[in-house]
């Protein structure tokens, strides 16, 4: 199979920590969607990344339908997210808040790229708070005890990490350690992880 999607993004980047966690081997297509939006609509029709290539020539696409693939390729013992349950909603519900952090990160980013005097204070604000809220939940849940934990590498503690380093790298003039200082700490203790490691995309 191939991942179609640069590791810049942080759902092709999940996608991809999700692959080495699991020991699947991939190819991978460092394809930026803003950079080659042609090639990126040939694979998707709304020209997003990540896409997953399977070996008979089907494209998934969205990081959360290929997780759940994923799941069904390893089985309920590897699986990435529990079966039913709490512990499945929790998992869930942290990954959503994880995506929405990187979600509101970029558009924070966007924002302050508009041309001097285009950009709009409220909005930045509202990100801001956003991301700062994300934060919180997911640092909540970052304890020994928690959902997102060192000893467990589900898609709710890659979700966590990836968001984390996410924040860590665009956000700019923030840092998120002092939000989230319990989350920080796990990012820190699984930072040489393969998982994470291999699919850290290089500072320009």
């Amino acid at each position: 199979m191939k991942l179609i999607g640069t590791y810049v993004s942080p759902y092709a980047r999940r996608v991809a920590a999700a692959l080495v966690s699991r020991a699947i081997p991939y190819e991978h297509e460092d394809l930026n969607g803003y950079a080659n939006p042609l090639r990126a609509r040939e694979l998707n029709p709304v020209g997003k990344v990540p896409v997953l290539e399977l070996d008979d020539g089907e494209r998934l696409i969205d990081s959360a339908a290929i997780l759940d693939y994923l799941d069904e390729l390893v089985g309920s013992a590897r699986a990435l997210i529990p079966r039913s349950g709490s512990a499945r909603r929790t998992a869930l519900r942290l990954s959503a808040v994880s995506t929405t952090v990187c979600e509101q990160v970029t558009a924070h980013y966007l924002e302050q790229q508009r041309p001097s005097g285009c950009t709009q204070a409220a909005l930045l604000e509202r990100y801001r708070l956003q991301i700062i809220g994300g934060l919180k939940a997911l640092d909540e849940a970052s304890s020994p005890n928690g959902a997102i934990r060192v000893d467990r590498l589900d898609i709710a503690t890659i979700s966590a990490v990836i968001a984390f380093e996410y924040a860590q790298r665009w956000f700019r003039g923030f840092d998120p350690v002092p939000i989230a200082p319990a989350l920080a700490q796990v990012a820190e203790m699984r930072r040489d992880e393969a998982a994470f490691a291999q699919t850290r995309p290089p500072i320009d």
